[in-house]
């Protein structure tokens, strides 16, 4: 019964890194698509959308069964529930790269001048993802830690970038544009939010406490 408990687990491990790899890819081609203006890679984007919205209930159903028939009890059961509260925040991240890939319809081209800042968001939010995967694989809370740390440099791109499309609008006529730019920034502050929630739900599952 015990091995075949554990086979159940690692099952989930491998179907979370899957699932992990599915988001980051995600943001990888909704950024390709908006600074290579290529509408053939948004539109993958959001047919990859569905195929993690499938991967969310597949986890889901699997945490479940675990729930059910094994009744596992104090960190194993943190450890369930968290993957189940963890698979949401990945199925929003998903949702928002969609988001970002849906916006390289409307915006004309990538002239606007933080482009370097919106691309180096996306890559920190990557690496925060993945490591706040690993650290559930793992069990390694410093790195749970070390994701929700990694925040406040996200954030301050983010308000950088504000700053200045404010400042744009009131100087120019492309207010419109404009406001796309702060969305997509905006969508991908929030799955820096979301990696932060999964880091999170890490160290509640090692330590029954949230943060």
């Amino acid at each position: 019964m015990r091995e075949r408990y554990e086979e159940q687990l690692r099952k989930l491990n491998v179907s979370l890194i899957n699932m992990g790899k599915m988001i980051e890819i995600a943001i990888e081609s909704s950024m390709l698509a908006l600074l290579g203006r290529d509408k053939d890679a948004a539109a993958q984007v959001a047919r990859n959308d569905q195929n993690i919205n499938e991967m969310e209930r597949d986890i889901e159903s699997q945490c479940m069964r675990l729930l059910l028939q094994q009744q596992p009890m104090a960190t194993d059961l943190r450890l369930i529930t968290s993957a189940l509260k963890m698979i949401t925040d990945m199925e929003r991240i998903g949702d928002h790269a969609a988001d970002v890939a849906d916006l390289v319809s409307k915006v004309p081209d990538c002239k606007y001048g933080k482009m370097n800042e919106i691309t180096e968001m996306s890559t920190q939010i990557i690496n925060m993802l993945h490591d706040a995967v690993q650290s559930y694989i793992e069990k390694d809370f410093d790195k749970a830690k070390n994701v929700i740390a990694q925040d406040d440099l996200i954030d301050s791109l983010y308000h950088t970038i504000k700053k200045d499309l404010v400042k744009k609008i009131r100087e120019t006529n492309e207010g419109e544009t404009i406001l796309d730019y702060l969305l997509i920034a905006k969508y991908i502050e929030r799955i820096g939010d979301h990696a932060v929630h999964i880091a999170e739900w890490v160290i509640f599952a090692l330590t029954g406490e949230r943060e």
